[in-house]
């Protein structure tokens, strides 16, 4: 701040004499004195930088031997290691898993030290179309963290001899590095109660629904269950199905250990007698199996 002072200076002069008309005095003001204030020097700010997070770290990527040597989580194994709701709670995240190569390492856990019990391949099992998956939960970690997703192995076998409580659906946890993940806005709900099957989007708008057939009480449809879209192919072989596609999910019977030949899988597909029951399947229009085709392999689907 400049302070600006004003220095005055009087100068008078005076004559006295006998002979002079008068007394005379003068009086000049001085131009305006600039004196400058020092101004003090700003203090100086140091800024104190921010800690980057430490990520917590995750398994380290499987070898080839490694890989070859789990079993292959598909529709017909049963690796015990795997987790269902007991010891997980799926929470869908709108996000679809496409492995990255062709297995992909599964875990029971995610932490770092955790040690793969299965593998996922790139492609679905005896149909070989290519594999995605749906992501029900994540691990903050390196590299992306972990990903919980669906598997379309079981961990227990129901029915005669086995487990009574074995469950419907399987989970896993893997390397987020290991998928390329994309998200979605769609999801297929199927209300058992109801009797019902859905296109819902993610604000909760529905797409498409329209009622379903399904199982008995003694080969019931899933409930309580979520899994995902493993394919959706056509098959002319089940003549029943008259050409349209066959919805196949991750989701297998509670009850009844096999059906025609496989796990007794879940699948929504057209079945030309609208009024009969399934062994569990979801009996659906053409026109649904159509909708439901056009969703992407690895979509979301709650069954309640």
């Amino acid at each position: 701040m400049r302070r600006r002072t004003w220095g005055i200076t009087i100068g008078a002069v005076a004559a006295a004499t006998l002979a002079a008309v008068g007394i005379g005095a003068a009086v000049q003001q001085s131009e305006p004195v600039a004196t400058t204030v020092a101004q003090a020097p700003a203090p100086t700010r140091t800024t104190t930088p921010t800690p980057t997070p430490t990520l917590p770290a995750i398994p380290a990527a499987a070898s080839e031997a490694e890989l070859a040597a789990l079993p292959l989580a598909y529709h017909d194994a049963v690796v015990p290691e795997l987790l269902d709701g007991s010891r997980v709670r799926p929470d869908n995240r709108w996000e679809i898993a496409t492995p990255k190569q062709r297995l992909v390492a599964l875990y029971a856990d995610p932490s770092p030290n955790a040690r793969p019990v299965a593998t996922l391949a790139s492609t679905v099992s005896t149909i070989e179309t290519p594999a995605a998956t749906a992501v029900w939960g994540r691990s903050d970690g390196e590299d992306g963290g972990m990903v919980l997703v669906s598997t379309p192995a079981r961990n227990r076998t129901p029915g005669d001899g086995g487990d009574p409580t074995a469950p419907s659906a399987t989970f896993a946890w893997a390397r987020a590095a290991d998928f390329t993940i994309a998200a979605t806005d769609r999801m297929i709900q199927v209300d058992v109660a109801a009797s019902t099957v859905s296109v819902v989007h993610r604000d909760g708008s529905v797409a498409a629904s329209e009622p379903a057939r399904l199982g008995t009480p003694d080969d019931p449809t899933p409930t309580s269950t979520a899994t995902y879209v493993e394919a959706a192919y056509v098959d002319t072989r089940v003549t029943y199905t008259q050409g349209n596609p066959i919805i196949l999910t991750g989701a297998h019977s509670s009850r009844i250990p096999q059906y025609g030949g496989n796990a007794a899988l879940t699948a929504l597909h057209y079945y030309p007698d609208r009024n009969g029951s399934s062994h569990g399947c979801v009996r659906i229009s053409a026109a649904m199996t159509k909708t439901l085709s056009e969703l992407p392999v690895g979509t979301a689907i709650w069954f309640s």
